[in-house]
């Protein structure tokens, strides 16, 4: 049985390591220059990628114009021996993202979505027939921007709690859910495990306090997770709130921390861990992965281990 089975956007990312006199000053008939770039792999596939580098099991399935970014991005899932169910289509380009980052860590992001919004309801559920089940399925709200994706992400949500997967649903931006808000609701009534930052689940909560917001529907019989940056988290299970501190971290890039903490997050449940364990973890995960350039710069395998034994000892000490 797979882990997870991501659900999502193929994107590429392109890093310009900036300062704000750059961003400010940016010349848009002229020519602005940066002191570091880089190419990578982002999109749904972080997640996936954090899963497989903490020794899960993962699939993608996504959409990608047939060209070389398209190919190169197969190319680097197979690499990390994930799963690549990806559909092309030739009349347009790979989802294509610029990522301009600035000193500690914040960012301004330029998206062209390309191929992704063209993911049929078919496609999807098809290639999550032809997969062994899963014990999650991840989807994200950036997903849900556009027709026919957005019901191809939907589909997926119904596909995999009629097989027995948990669903998990990032919002993704606060943004789209103030636009979008039926839609986003249909999204979060659907999974098992919502996870969210503070700016996402203040919309959802349409005027209740987060925390409030996330007790309730934690009696619903989901997980809630909510992100507050540096600070940590909030989780709230069957009803029961923790706030769980957050980790210091040198930040170079918060590129790709919310796919490292959901990627962490994942695997630590499918490992066994509890709700409470899996997002120490992942707070842990997240804030050591923004301290490179970059959505992968996770911390090293042995460290993830030696952290995770720690948690656990922790634990049989509280009993």
């Amino acid at each position: 049985m797979l882990d997870c089975v991501v659900v999502g956007d193929v994107m590429m990312d392109l890093i310009l390591k900036s300062d704000r006199k750059i961003v400010n000053d940016l010349e848009f008939e002229g020519t602005n220059y940066f002191s570091s770039s880089q190419v990578v792999p982002g999109g749904s596939g972080n997640v996936a990628a954090a899963l497989s580098h903490l020794g899960g099991t993962a699939a993608l399935i996504g959409k990608a114009g047939h060209d070389a970014y398209g190919s190169a991005y197969v190319n680097d899932l197979e690499s990390l021996h994930i799963l690549a169910r990806i559909e092309y289509d030739n009349t347009v380009s790979t989802g294509f993202a610029v990522s301009i980052v600035e000193p500690g860590g914040h960012r301004t992001l330029l998206v062209s979505r390309g191929a992704n919004d063209r993911l049929t309801p078919e496609e999807a559920r098809r290639n999550l027939l032809q997969l062994e089940p899963a014990k999650f399925v991840y989807l994200s709200g950036y997903s849900l921007f556009n027709s026919p994706q957005r019901e191809a992400i939907l589909e997926s949500g119904r596909f995999a709690k009629e097989n027995g997967s948990r669903v998990v649903f990032d919002p993704g931006s606060s943004n789209l859910v103030k636009s979008l808000p039926q839609v986003f609701e249909n999204a979060v009534d659907q999974c098992d495990i919502l996870c969210a930052n503070q700016s996402e689940a203040r919309v959802l909560a349409q005027g209740l306090d987060e925390s409030e917001y996330a007790r309730l529907r934690s009696r619903d019989g989901k997980d809630v997770i909510i992100k507050t940056g540096p600070e940590g988290c909030i989780v709230s299970s069957s009803g029961t709130l923790s706030k769980l501190p957050g980790v210091h971290s040198n930040s170079l890039d918060t590129t790709g921390a919310g796919d490292a903490f959901l990627g962490a997050l994942i695997q630590c449940l499918a490992s066994g861990h509890d709700i409470n364990q899996a997002a120490s973890f992942a707070n842990w995960f997240a804030a050591r992965t923004t301290e490179g350039l970059g959505p992968r710069h996770f911390p090293r395998k042995d460290d993830a281990n030696q952290m995770l034994k720690s948690l656990q000892h922790e634990k049989i000490l509280e009993k």
